[in-house]
């Protein structure tokens, strides 16, 4: 239940323009059982009536900030900054959660030492298919970029999270000013400080018909962030040895993405130039070499070919 007195979870929902489901969704959130929470709801800006909704909402105990336009990162990291409990689960402002999302996020971290808990992910376009197969079972992770190597690349989620407030501000803030990409590099950062814990409930829905998909398909096509610490977390110290190698796989793994997000833009010399100058091409070779097909004359027309006859089946 959403409590005045410091609560065991704080929830943090950013919030712009989604007047159309922001009601629905807290909804979701006030339905929570067994486990002490309180709300932050942080209006970015909204042009439409989100804000409003918010407001007429009158849930108690509910704080609502506004703040100007600063984009998503920044509406997290203000909200994490006025955050009161030990953990900050978070929630886009257009995703549901399950009544017993936090309860079963809770006992999965309860007498753990992990720093973050997450859940499985329906998505919601698809008739609940949920994101990690069913026949993963619940567990410690000791090793994050191996786990997301093997169970679709980006398991966690910024609506399937929660996260102990204190591993959040010292891993620093969600990196502001970029469009896309700041939620894996936040997970990245975290898994270099410690352990997560999978509990497999699949807790949360994922409205993947409105929102930009998990790996970050949008319009501007940008390096990937995480990628590009990693050279300086490295010579920091900051990523410890025994993530070196799986660390370095998943950040070819994201260079590997951005090609291929290049190539459906039609950008073949810049994709090209990704996979020759930042891929290692012995961490994933089939699809290193699949990608680079692609920058070929012969390999656009083949790939062409098989869009369209999949298209007609």
């Amino acid at each position: 239940m959403i409590v005045s007195r410091k609560p065991l979870i704080t929830v943090v929902i950013p919030l712009y323009n989604k007047a159309d489901c922001i009601l629905r969704t807290l909804r979701s959130v006030v339905r929570q059982t067994d486990v002490d929470f309180e709300l932050i709801v942080v209006d970015d800006g909204s042009t439409d009536a989100s804000a409003t909704l918010v407001k007429a909402a009158g849930l108690p105990h509910l704080q609502l900030i506004e703040q100007h336009n600063a984009g998503v990162s920044a509406a997290r990291n203000r909200g994490i900054r006025a955050a009161r409990g030990e953990w900050v689960a978070l929630l886009d402002a257009d995703d549901l959660w399950s009544h017993d999302h936090l309860a079963s996020l809770w006992h999965a971290a309860e007498g753990s030492d992990a720093i973050a808990v997450f859940s499985n992910l329906q998505l919601e376009s698809r008739a609940g298919r949920l994101l990690i197969d069913p026949n993963v079972s619940a567990q410690r992770i000791d090793d994050y970029f191996s786990f997301a190597l093997s169970n679709g690349s980006y398991p966690a989620s910024s609506s399937s999270i929660m996260i102990r407030r204190d591993e959040l501000l010292a891993a620093g803030p969600f990196a502001e000013g970029i469009s896309t990409g700041e939620d894996i590099d936040m997970w990245c950062r975290l898994a270099c400080r410690g352990s997560f814990f999978y509990s497999a409930v699949p807790s949360a829905t994922y409205n993947d018909a409105t929102s930009p998909s998990l790996c970050g398909n949008r319009t501007r096509i940008s390096r990937p962030l995480f990628a590009e610490r990693l050279p300086q977390l490295m010579r920091d110290r900051i990523v410890p040895a025994r993530l070196h190698e799986s660390s370095r796989r998943y950040a070819n793994f994201l260079m590997l993405e951005q090609a291929r997000q290049l190539l459906d833009a039609g950008q073949y010399e810049a994709a090209r130039a990704i996979l020759l100058n930042d891929c290692i091409p012995s961490y994933d070779l089939r699809r290193f070499l699949k990608r680079l097909a692609r920058t070929t004359i012969v390999g656009q027309t083949l790939f062409g070919l098989r869009q369209t006859t999949a298209g007609r089946i």
